[in-house]
């Protein structure tokens, strides 16, 4: 309920006009305020690369209005940000208020950042969240096989959001809506919240790539949803 996911993100920003940029991100911020949540995938190029020397960074994830979904995968024990998940900074909107303290936090903890020429710093910053993206199994054609992608992660966030709405309107509260500033809010209040990612890599051709670390990075954001934890935050 009140949350809307959509898998496509294979759009290169740079690809886009700047008007259409500009209309869809009011659109964007429209369906926000009318108390729904909008989730795109952040795309299954790492960070993109344009000939080794520049990120390309994917369209419509990066708008500042929608909550972008990264990927993440077991390796061993351990739950590490899989070097598919698109992340990294817009080179056309700039870096909205409710992640500036997140991705400060970032610059001055991360001791493995790809040269500076490379991205934007100062702009918007994604992805916001992640789930697995990896490994799921579907019927086709009546045989089981795996997929994945961050068009699976998404899905699994929006699940999760649906979740805590119902929660909410069983308990006479309004649906969420936008979500970036409550996922940001409790990373900084609540980091328990989200099951925290610090390992893995988004490199992609002759590109280097982020690395994750503790709280957000730019591959799986703030980290892995923990539903118990969120379940009780709505309600307060």
């Amino acid at each position: 309920t009140g949350g809307i996911n959509a898998e496509y993100g294979c759009d290169e920003e740079d690809s886009i006009s700047d008007d259409y940029l500009s209309r869809c991100n009011t659109e964007f911020q429209k369906f926000g305020t009318s108390g729904h949540s909008l989730l795109f995938a952040s795309g299954d190029s790492g960070v993109g690369c344009v000939d080794g020397t520049s990120f390309r960074p994917e369209w419509p994830t990066q708008s500042p209005y929608v909550t972008s979904v990264g990927g993440t995968y077991m390796l061993g024990t351990t739950e590490t940000g899989v070097t598919f998940s698109g992340g990294g900074f817009s080179n056309y909107f700039s870096q909205p208020s409710y992640q500036k303290q997140a991705v400060s936090t970032f610059f001055a903890t991360s001791k493995n950042l790809p040269a500076s020429s490379f991205y934007n710093s100062t702009s918007r910053a994604y992805p916001d969240i992640a789930a697995f993206a990896t490994n799921y199994q579907v019927v086709v054609a009546g045989r089981t096989q795996s997929v994945g992608g961050t068009s699976a992660s998404t899905p699994t966030v929006s699940a999760i959001v649906a979740l805590l709405n119902d929660v909410r309107l069983e308990n006479g509260l309004s649906s969420l809506g936008f979500l970036n500033p409550f996922l940001y809010d409790t990373l900084a209040t609540s980091p328990e919240a989200f099951y925290d990612v610090t390992t893995g890599t988004n490199s992609e051709g002759t590109c280097p790539g982020f690395t994750a670390t503790k709280g957000w990075d730019p591959i799986t954001g703030v980290g892995t949803p923990n539903y118990a934890v969120l379940k009780k935050l709505v309600l307060q």
